[in-house]
């Protein structure tokens, strides 16, 4: 893998805030880094990686969650759990030497995100839990203002720390 264009060694002294496997490489694994970075390992079952892609700088905040396109491995989200930051990430061409990384935080008021998930069925919508219940969008749109909205049918604006589809009924 010569040509990609940033090893980093140990994580640099970071800890690692998530994982996230890949659900179309096998033995491919992302780190969420706390220093904000965004790590790929390749090889990962072998267990002497000690190496892995820089896919995103490191900027300070913690990496909440990592999503990735269960049709596309080049599209991914990337969120951030901290009051004052762009919590939002996306994009197309994660695989690539040097991935472009765009907000899609849109109108999503300023508050943890903790999580995301595309849905299934079209991989411009996406969830996200926050520290105000769960939240979606219908088109991710990066350079352009995303619209999230409330979707907490029956629920009240609580903190969500994780989110899981099940396959069989998209529920």
């Amino acid at each position: 893998d010569v040509q990609q264009a940033v090893y980093v060694t140990a994580f640099d002294g970071a800890s690692v805030s998530h994982v996230a496997v890949s659900p179309i490489t096998p033995n491919r694994v992302f780190f969420g880094l706390s220093n904000g970075a965004v790590v790929r390992v390749d090889a990962a079952n072998t267990g002497t990686a000690k190496t892995g892609v820089l896919m995103r700088a490191p900027d300070g905040n913690n990496v909440s969650c990592i999503a990735i396109d269960p049709a596309n491995e080049n599209h991914m989200l990337v969120t951030y759990s901290n009051y004052g930051v762009t919590s939002v990430f996306e994009t197309v061409d994660g695989l690539t030497t040097s991935p472009v990384w765009t907000s899609v935080e849109g109108d999503l008021p300023d508050m943890p995100v903790r999580w995301a998930l595309f849905d299934p069925r079209n991989s411009d919508w996406a969830l996200l839990a926050t520290e105000l219940g769960v939240w979606s969008t219908n088109n991710l749109n990066p350079g352009g203002t995303t619209s999230w909205n409330p979707t907490n049918s029956g629920l009240a604006n609580v903190r969500v720390d994780m989110l899981k589809m099940r396959s069989s009924d998209k529920t």
